[in-house]
Protein backbone atom coordinates (compact mmCIF):
# COMPACT_ATOMS: atom_id res chain seq x y z
CA UNK A 1 0.00 0.00 0.00
CA UNK A 2 2.52 2.34 1.14
CA UNK A 3 4.47 1.72 -2.12
CA UNK A 4 1.58 2.23 -4.24
CA UNK A 5 0.86 5.73 -2.59
CA UNK A 6 4.49 6.57 -3.21
CA UNK A 7 3.70 5.89 -6.99
CA UNK A 8 0.64 7.75 -7.36
CA UNK A 9 2.52 10.98 -5.63
CA UNK A 10 5.90 10.82 -8.08
CA UNK A 11 3.34 10.47 -10.80
CA UNK A 12 1.20 13.16 -9.42
CA UNK A 13 4.44 15.32 -9.30
CA UNK A 14 5.41 14.15 -12.86
CA UNK A 15 2.13 16.04 -14.07
CA UNK A 16 2.72 19.74 -12.01
CA UNK A 17 5.98 19.55 -13.16
CA UNK A 18 4.79 19.10 -16.97
CA UNK A 19 1.75 21.50 -16.22
CA UNK A 20 4.33 24.13 -15.04
CA UNK A 21 7.05 23.61 -17.89
CA UNK A 22 4.38 23.82 -20.19
CA UNK A 23 2.54 27.37 -18.80
CA UNK A 24 6.18 28.47 -18.93
CA UNK A 25 7.29 27.87 -22.22
CA UNK A 26 3.07 29.33 -23.43
CA UNK A 27 4.50 32.49 -21.51
CA UNK A 28 7.61 32.83 -23.02
CA UNK A 29 6.19 32.15 -26.40
CA UNK A 30 3.61 34.72 -25.38
CA UNK A 31 6.32 37.23 -25.06
CA UNK A 32 8.54 36.64 -27.74
CA UNK A 33 5.60 36.81 -30.48
CA UNK A 34 4.12 39.92 -28.53
CA UNK A 35 2.61 42.39 -30.59
CA UNK A 36 4.75 45.30 -31.19
CA UNK A 37 1.85 47.42 -33.27
CA UNK A 38 -0.68 49.64 -31.68
CA UNK A 39 -4.60 48.56 -31.83
CA UNK A 40 -6.64 51.31 -31.34
CA UNK A 41 -9.30 49.77 -34.12
CA UNK A 42 -9.66 53.26 -35.59
CA UNK A 43 -7.34 56.29 -37.05
CA UNK A 44 -6.88 58.97 -34.07
CA UNK A 45 -8.06 62.02 -35.20
CA UNK A 46 -4.92 64.54 -36.36
CA UNK A 47 -3.30 61.64 -37.50
CA UNK A 48 -0.77 61.66 -40.70
CA UNK A 49 0.55 58.91 -42.87
CA UNK A 50 -0.89 56.07 -45.13
CA UNK A 51 -3.83 53.85 -45.32
CA UNK A 52 -2.41 49.88 -46.70
CA UNK A 53 -4.87 47.46 -48.88
CA UNK A 54 -3.20 44.40 -48.78
CA UNK A 55 -3.74 40.68 -49.26
CA UNK A 56 -6.39 39.62 -46.82
CA UNK A 57 -4.83 38.40 -43.55
CA UNK A 58 -1.26 39.83 -44.64
CA UNK A 59 -1.85 43.45 -42.74
CA UNK A 60 1.55 42.77 -40.53
CA UNK A 61 3.71 41.64 -43.07
CA UNK A 62 2.29 44.93 -45.60
CA UNK A 63 2.29 47.43 -42.74
CA UNK A 64 6.16 46.84 -42.05
CA UNK A 65 6.79 46.67 -45.97
CA UNK A 66 5.40 50.21 -46.43
CA UNK A 67 6.57 51.45 -42.86
CA UNK A 68 10.50 50.60 -44.36
CA UNK A 69 10.05 51.89 -47.58
CA UNK A 70 9.01 54.85 -46.76
CA UNK A 71 11.76 55.36 -44.05
CA UNK A 72 13.97 54.96 -46.82
CA UNK A 73 12.60 57.54 -48.53
CA UNK A 74 12.52 59.89 -45.94
CA UNK A 75 16.70 59.35 -45.70
CA UNK A 76 17.03 59.58 -49.36
CA UNK A 77 15.37 62.75 -49.17
CA UNK A 78 17.37 64.38 -45.71
CA UNK A 79 20.46 63.17 -47.72
CA UNK A 80 19.77 65.23 -50.76
CA UNK A 81 19.00 68.07 -48.65
CA UNK A 82 22.10 67.38 -46.68
CA UNK A 83 24.06 67.47 -49.70
CA UNK A 84 22.46 70.75 -51.22
CA UNK A 85 23.59 72.54 -48.16
CA UNK A 86 26.65 70.95 -48.52
CA UNK A 87 27.08 71.92 -51.78
CA UNK A 88 26.56 75.85 -50.95
CA UNK A 89 28.50 75.71 -47.95
CA UNK A 90 31.62 74.38 -50.43
CA UNK A 91 30.80 77.02 -52.60
CA UNK A 92 31.16 79.61 -50.06
CA UNK A 93 34.57 78.25 -48.56
CA UNK A 94 36.32 78.16 -52.37
CA UNK A 95 35.19 81.79 -52.48
CA UNK A 96 36.73 82.71 -49.43
CA UNK A 97 39.85 80.46 -50.00
CA UNK A 98 41.64 77.34 -48.52
CA UNK A 99 40.69 75.97 -44.98
CA UNK A 100 43.73 76.44 -42.40
CA UNK A 101 45.12 74.13 -40.32
CA UNK A 102 42.73 74.61 -37.29
CA UNK A 103 39.81 74.47 -39.40
CA UNK A 104 40.59 70.82 -40.47
CA UNK A 105 41.10 69.72 -37.06
CA UNK A 106 37.72 70.87 -35.94
CA UNK A 107 36.30 69.13 -39.30
CA UNK A 108 37.75 66.04 -37.92
CA UNK A 109 36.08 67.00 -34.73
CA UNK A 110 33.09 67.44 -36.25
CA UNK A 111 33.10 64.03 -38.19
CA UNK A 112 33.56 62.11 -35.47
CA UNK A 113 31.12 64.14 -33.46
CA UNK A 114 28.31 63.51 -36.89
CA UNK A 115 29.48 60.02 -36.32
CA UNK A 116 28.82 59.79 -32.65
CA UNK A 117 25.39 61.67 -33.34
CA UNK A 118 24.49 59.18 -36.26
CA UNK A 119 25.25 56.14 -34.26
CA UNK A 120 22.70 57.98 -31.54
CA UNK A 121 19.81 58.67 -34.07
CA UNK A 122 20.17 54.70 -34.97
CA UNK A 123 19.58 53.46 -31.59
CA UNK A 124 16.67 55.85 -31.08
CA UNK A 125 15.30 55.12 -34.12
CA UNK A 126 14.93 51.73 -32.93
CA UNK A 127 13.02 52.61 -30.13
CA UNK A 128 10.89 55.43 -32.06
CA UNK A 129 10.43 54.70 -35.67
CA UNK A 130 9.17 57.01 -38.25
CA UNK A 131 6.43 55.13 -38.96
CA UNK A 132 4.73 52.87 -37.04
CA UNK A 133 1.59 50.34 -37.76
CA UNK A 134 -1.95 51.10 -36.47
CA UNK A 135 -4.17 47.90 -36.55
CA UNK A 136 -7.93 48.81 -37.86
CA UNK A 137 -9.04 45.28 -36.84
CA UNK A 138 -10.18 45.07 -40.43
CA UNK A 139 -9.37 42.45 -43.05
CA UNK A 140 -7.00 43.34 -45.95
CA UNK A 141 -6.73 47.11 -44.66
CA UNK A 142 -4.45 48.92 -41.99
CA UNK A 143 -3.30 52.54 -40.96
CA UNK A 144 0.55 53.14 -41.07
CA UNK A 145 1.07 56.43 -39.30
CA UNK A 146 3.88 58.61 -39.56
CA UNK A 147 5.97 60.24 -36.54
CA UNK A 148 6.13 63.54 -35.78
CA UNK A 149 9.61 63.98 -36.69
CA UNK A 150 8.47 62.74 -40.46
CA UNK A 151 5.51 65.03 -40.14
CA UNK A 152 7.60 67.99 -38.93
CA UNK A 153 9.73 67.76 -41.83
CA UNK A 154 8.35 65.99 -45.12
CA UNK A 155 5.13 65.86 -46.87
CA UNK A 156 4.14 62.05 -46.20
CA UNK A 157 2.36 62.52 -49.94
CA UNK A 158 5.51 63.16 -51.60
CA UNK A 159 6.99 60.48 -49.71
CA UNK A 160 4.29 57.60 -51.23
CA UNK A 161 4.56 59.14 -54.56
CA UNK A 162 8.13 58.96 -54.83
CA UNK A 163 7.75 55.22 -53.81
CA UNK A 164 5.54 54.40 -56.21
CA UNK A 165 7.72 56.00 -59.02
CA UNK A 166 10.77 53.81 -57.56
CA UNK A 167 8.15 50.71 -58.10
CA UNK A 168 7.58 51.88 -61.51
CA UNK A 169 10.81 52.44 -62.71
CA UNK A 170 11.94 49.47 -61.45
CA UNK A 171 9.01 47.29 -61.62
CA UNK A 172 9.84 46.11 -58.22
CA UNK A 173 7.10 46.65 -55.34
CA UNK A 174 9.59 46.06 -52.64
CA UNK A 175 6.23 44.64 -50.79
CA UNK A 176 4.85 41.39 -50.87
CA UNK A 177 1.34 42.08 -50.05
CA UNK A 178 0.87 45.61 -50.34
CA UNK A 179 -1.56 47.02 -52.54
CA UNK A 180 -2.55 50.31 -52.23
CA UNK A 181 -0.75 53.09 -50.55
CA UNK A 182 -2.94 56.28 -49.89
CA UNK A 183 -1.15 59.24 -48.09
CA UNK A 184 -3.67 61.07 -45.26
CA UNK A 185 -2.73 64.47 -44.51
CA UNK A 186 -5.22 64.82 -42.38
CA UNK A 187 -8.54 63.33 -40.40
CA UNK A 188 -11.73 64.36 -38.84
CA UNK A 189 -14.90 63.08 -37.65
CA UNK A 190 -16.65 61.28 -41.33
CA UNK A 191 -19.15 64.13 -41.08
CA UNK A 192 -19.88 66.33 -44.18
CA UNK A 193 -19.29 69.85 -42.41
CA UNK A 194 -16.25 68.42 -40.62
CA UNK A 195 -14.93 66.93 -43.81
CA UNK A 196 -15.65 70.70 -45.55
CA UNK A 197 -13.72 72.29 -42.57
CA UNK A 198 -10.87 70.06 -42.66
CA UNK A 199 -10.15 70.72 -46.40
CA UNK A 200 -9.93 73.95 -46.44
CA UNK A 201 -6.28 73.86 -45.43
CA UNK A 202 -5.98 71.51 -48.22
CA UNK A 203 -7.59 73.64 -50.37
CA UNK A 204 -6.11 77.06 -49.96
CA UNK A 205 -2.76 75.17 -50.54
CA UNK A 206 -3.17 73.26 -53.74
CA UNK A 207 -6.03 75.21 -55.40
CA UNK A 208 -5.18 78.88 -54.81
CA UNK A 209 -2.53 79.62 -56.97
CA UNK A 210 -4.26 81.16 -58.96
CA UNK A 211 -3.20 79.04 -62.66
CA UNK A 212 -5.52 76.68 -64.24
CA UNK A 213 -5.75 72.66 -62.54
CA UNK A 214 -7.44 69.98 -63.48
CA UNK A 215 -8.97 68.11 -60.72
CA UNK A 216 -10.96 64.79 -59.53
CA UNK A 217 -12.62 63.48 -56.40
CA UNK A 218 -11.97 60.33 -55.18
CA UNK A 219 -13.91 58.84 -52.31
CA UNK A 220 -14.24 55.40 -50.72
CA UNK A 221 -15.71 54.15 -47.31
CA UNK A 222 -14.92 51.07 -45.46
CA UNK A 223 -17.01 50.19 -42.63
CA UNK A 224 -19.20 52.94 -42.27
CA UNK A 225 -22.78 53.05 -44.47
CA UNK A 226 -23.64 56.86 -43.11
CA UNK A 227 -22.02 59.10 -45.36
CA UNK A 228 -22.91 59.15 -49.01
CA UNK A 229 -20.64 59.70 -51.95
CA UNK A 230 -22.59 62.54 -53.92
CA UNK A 231 -22.76 64.69 -51.13
CA UNK A 232 -19.30 64.52 -50.03
CA UNK A 233 -17.87 64.64 -53.43
CA UNK A 234 -20.35 67.97 -54.49
CA UNK A 235 -19.65 69.77 -50.63
CA UNK A 236 -15.84 69.35 -51.64
CA UNK A 237 -16.35 70.60 -55.27
CA UNK A 238 -18.45 73.35 -54.19
CA UNK A 239 -15.03 74.86 -52.38
CA UNK A 240 -12.77 74.91 -55.46
CA UNK A 241 -12.87 77.77 -57.80
CA UNK A 242 -14.17 76.71 -61.18
CA UNK A 243 -12.55 78.80 -63.22
CA UNK A 244 -9.38 78.57 -63.21
CA UNK A 245 -10.02 74.91 -61.95
CA UNK A 246 -11.49 72.46 -64.33
CA UNK A 247 -12.46 69.16 -63.29
CA UNK A 248 -10.84 66.23 -65.06
CA UNK A 249 -12.29 62.05 -64.53
CA UNK A 250 -9.61 60.80 -67.01
CA UNK A 251 -6.16 61.97 -66.06
CA UNK A 252 -6.57 65.40 -63.39
CA UNK A 253 -3.59 67.40 -62.29
CA UNK A 254 -4.63 66.83 -58.61
CA UNK A 255 -7.41 64.23 -57.00
CA UNK A 256 -8.29 65.02 -53.64
CA UNK A 257 -8.69 61.91 -51.95
CA UNK A 258 -11.93 60.52 -49.09
CA UNK A 259 -11.17 57.63 -47.48
CA UNK A 260 -13.68 56.77 -44.77
CA UNK A 261 -12.59 54.29 -42.78
CA UNK A 262 -15.26 53.40 -39.76
CA UNK A 263 -16.11 56.99 -38.41
CA UNK A 264 -12.70 58.57 -39.70
CA UNK A 265 -13.21 60.64 -42.32
CA UNK A 266 -8.83 60.56 -44.15
CA UNK A 267 -8.36 63.42 -46.50
CA UNK A 268 -5.20 64.19 -49.12
CA UNK A 269 -4.70 66.20 -51.97
CA UNK A 270 -2.02 63.86 -54.44
CA UNK A 271 -0.30 64.69 -57.83
CA UNK A 272 -0.20 61.55 -60.94
CA UNK A 273 -3.49 59.59 -59.46
CA UNK A 274 -4.21 58.02 -62.74
CA UNK A 275 -0.82 57.80 -64.11
CA UNK A 276 0.79 55.80 -60.87
CA UNK A 277 -2.51 53.39 -61.45
CA UNK A 278 -4.66 54.71 -58.85
CA UNK A 279 -2.13 54.47 -56.14
CA UNK A 280 -1.56 50.76 -56.67
CA UNK A 281 1.83 49.66 -55.75
CA UNK A 282 1.43 46.53 -57.25
CA UNK A 283 -0.42 47.50 -60.07
CA UNK A 284 2.06 50.33 -60.82
CA UNK A 285 5.25 47.98 -60.75
CA UNK A 286 4.07 46.07 -63.76
CA UNK A 287 4.68 46.46 -67.45
CA UNK A 288 2.14 48.04 -69.42
CA UNK A 289 1.31 44.30 -71.20
CA UNK A 290 1.32 42.23 -67.55
CA UNK A 291 -1.00 45.23 -65.95
CA UNK A 292 -3.42 44.63 -68.83
CA UNK A 293 -3.57 41.25 -68.53
CA UNK A 294 -4.25 41.55 -65.14
CA UNK A 295 -7.07 43.80 -65.53
CA UNK A 296 -8.61 41.23 -67.70
CA UNK A 297 -8.18 38.11 -66.20
CA UNK A 298 -8.25 39.56 -62.41
CA UNK A 299 -11.60 42.17 -62.29
CA UNK A 300 -8.91 44.94 -62.63
CA UNK A 301 -6.81 44.26 -60.14
CA UNK A 302 -3.77 42.74 -59.53
CA UNK A 303 -2.81 39.17 -59.05
CA UNK A 304 -1.32 37.67 -56.01
CA UNK A 305 2.45 37.68 -55.87
CA UNK A 306 3.71 34.77 -57.75
CA UNK A 307 0.21 34.11 -59.51
CA UNK A 308 1.32 32.84 -63.71
CA UNK A 309 -0.51 34.58 -66.27
CA UNK A 310 -2.24 31.40 -66.99
CA UNK A 311 -3.23 30.43 -63.45
CA UNK A 312 -6.49 30.03 -62.95
CA UNK A 313 -6.74 31.08 -59.49
CA UNK A 314 -9.41 33.33 -57.62
CA UNK A 315 -7.49 37.05 -57.51
CA UNK A 316 -6.44 38.50 -54.35
CA UNK A 317 -8.14 40.86 -52.32
CA UNK A 318 -8.68 44.72 -53.10
CA UNK A 319 -10.33 47.78 -51.87
CA UNK A 320 -10.20 49.67 -55.16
Amino acid sequence: RAGRHRDATMRDGKRERARDGAQRGRQKKAKWFKSSHASGGTIPYGARGVIVTCDGGKERSAARDVARNLGEQHERARKRAREESEGVDGASDAATGAATAETKAEDAGDAGDALAAELEELREAGKNPLFKEISLDMRACTFVRASKEVVDVADVAALVKADLERARDTNVTFSRHAMRVVPVETTCFAGVDEIKEACKPLIEKHFKSGREQTFAIAFERRSNNTLHRTEVIEAIAGMIEQPPNKVNLGDPDLTIMVEIVKGVACLSVVQDYEKLCKYNLRMVAMTKEDREHAKATANGNAPAPGTKKNDEEKPAEAAD
